[in-house]
């Protein structure tokens, strides 16, 4: 059914481009966007909700914030692709609450958070709304493209940006995913071309601009880099490829914690990394 359900989207958008550039490639560039949103279930609902929590608008919709701890040092957690911020209830339970107050977001199109779609341009709106109410955080603790958009998102606001950052199996760029979907998909050299197209309007800048290369001009920031030599998802090449781009990082190549690096002995580099 999987197969067939690829099927249909590519043949779907190969027509709509065939007939209309602008709308199929606004059409390819929202599919590509679409997050597949988990719902969150009674357990993580609980948790969450041990939270303090509010909203913030971003763009037409509203991001789900939360806060715990209320200790003078602030550290901010964003999560990656088709996660939401339960995914840090380990991080967030070994820091000391008099110490940190821990902030976290849904980002667009996951969790509790509003919109249909998400990506990185999304998710550095989301974290200029959170930084600008909260004020600047001491720290920023990412995953996956949560820790890409944070890349993205201090070298748009060199004015706002850590003194520490946590990045745990980044991707490298956009276009490695625009490939890769386009491959899934089976798409037609139209319809990639109308994509990057309407891409270029959608974030005014162009694909290949989303890329480690051009993320660290003006990066200042301690960094962690950690990243897990059998991550299927994404391969730790990236993370060396980062660390070399980045003089103020520490990279860590870890062995069978996979992509999620969710594991009590990241919780502990982590936590000794911004204590």
């Amino acid at each position: 059914m999987e197969k067939v359900i690829i099927f249909l989207i590519g043949n779907y958008l190969n027509i709509l481009n065939a007939i209309s550039p602008k709308m199929g490639g606004k059409q390819a560039f929202y599919i590509f966007c679409f997050p597949f949103k988990a719902k969150i279930n009674k357990k993580q609902q609980a948790y969450l909700d041990t939270a303090d929590q509010f909203k913030l608008p971003v763009d037409d919709f509203e991001i789900q914030c939360y806060r715990w701890g209320s200790g003078p040092r602030k550290i901010l957690l964003v999560h990656g692709w088709q996660s939401n911020t339960y995914r840090w209830k380990k991080f967030i339970e070994t820091l000391k609450m008099n110490e940190f107050s821990i902030y976290s977001f849904d980002a667009p199109g996951h969790g509790n958070s509003g919109s249909l779609f998400s990506n990185v341009p999304l998710y550095e709106k989301a974290l200029s709304k959170i930084v600008d109410h909260i004020g600047n955080p001491e720290s920023i603790i990412s995953h996956s493209i949560g820790s890409f958009s944070t890349l993205y998102y201090m070298n748009e606001n060199p004015q706002n940006v850590p003194l520490k950052m946590v990045s745990m199996a980044s991707p490298n760029s956009a276009n490695d995913f625009v490939k890769e979907y386009s491959r899934i998909l089976n798409l037609s050299e139209k319809t990639m071309t109308n994509l990057s197209a309407y891409f270029q309007t959608y974030a005014s800048k162009d694909i290949s601009y989303f890329s480690l290369e051009n993320l660290f001009e003006k990066n200042k920031t301690k960094g962690l880099i950690i990243h897990d030599k059998s991550d299927k998802v994404v391969t730790s090449d990236y993370a060396k490829k980062m660390h070399h781009l980045w003089p103020q990082s520490k990279l860590v190549i870890t062995d069978g914690h996979g992509h999620k690096l969710n594991d009590d002995i990241i919780v502990r580099m982590v936590k000794e990394f911004v204590q």
